[in-house]
């Protein structure tokens, strides 16, 4: 499926729509759709944060592996940097107005823990694009590219050792996460 939307083209894949009913139908504790709300505010804020930065964007992808937004050129000025944290941003606004209103509540919790989720310092994570711009400004670029792979395969580490404990007692979300995240760290 595609369409047009303000100069940019969306499109979404069928394995984008497979993924996402196979894990709704497997969902027993309810987090699908939260989930779902927060990473559309999630995404939604570094759209909103593009925009008022002036970078223009001309695809999104939606695919079983993720977002893709496709821009044209880097921000200066420390401006990229905000990009990269407008979907943390506002994962911290809207769960912290549910917050507020609400108390802990499940959607609260998932913004918290995409939140932490996407500050790990791994591959195209949030954080990991950030480490990147920051090791870019002191490092060579193939130099920079190995270090970001270090510093994300030492992260991933505890989360493989946790995801295996896990595992044992029949919870594979955790290693299987540890496993998607080390794949796109491999691809670059």
């Amino acid at each position: 499926m595609e369409f047009r939307a303000g100069g940019t083209r969306v499109s979404f894949s069928f394995g984008f729509f497979a993924v996402l009913a196979v894990y709704i139908l497997v969902d027993r504790q309810g987090v699908g759709l939260p989930a779902l709300a927060a990473v559309v505010l999630h995404e939604s804020g570094h759209i909103i944060l593009m925009r008022l930065t002036g970078s223009r964007i001309p695809e999104m992808q939606f695919s079983p592996f993720g977002v893709r937004i496709e821009r044209w050129g880097l921000l200066p000025d420390g401006r990229e940097a905000v990009v990269y944290l407008g979907g943390v941003l506002s994962n911290l606004l809207t769960g912290g107005i549910i917050w507020l209103f609400c108390g802990w509540n499940l959607f609260t919790v998932v913004s918290l823990g995409l939140i932490l989720f996407n500050l790990l310092p791994v591959g195209r994570l949030d954080g990991g694009q950030l480490l990147r711009l920051a090791l870019g400004r002191s490092c060579p670029p193939d130099r920079a590219d190995r270090l970001q792979k270090w510093i994300g395969f030492l992260v991933l580490t505890p989360l493989f050792a946790g995801g295996f404990f896990l595992a044992a007692q029949g919870n594979y979300t955790l290693l299987l996460t540890a496993g998607y995240l080390a794949v796109t760290l491999l691809r670059g």
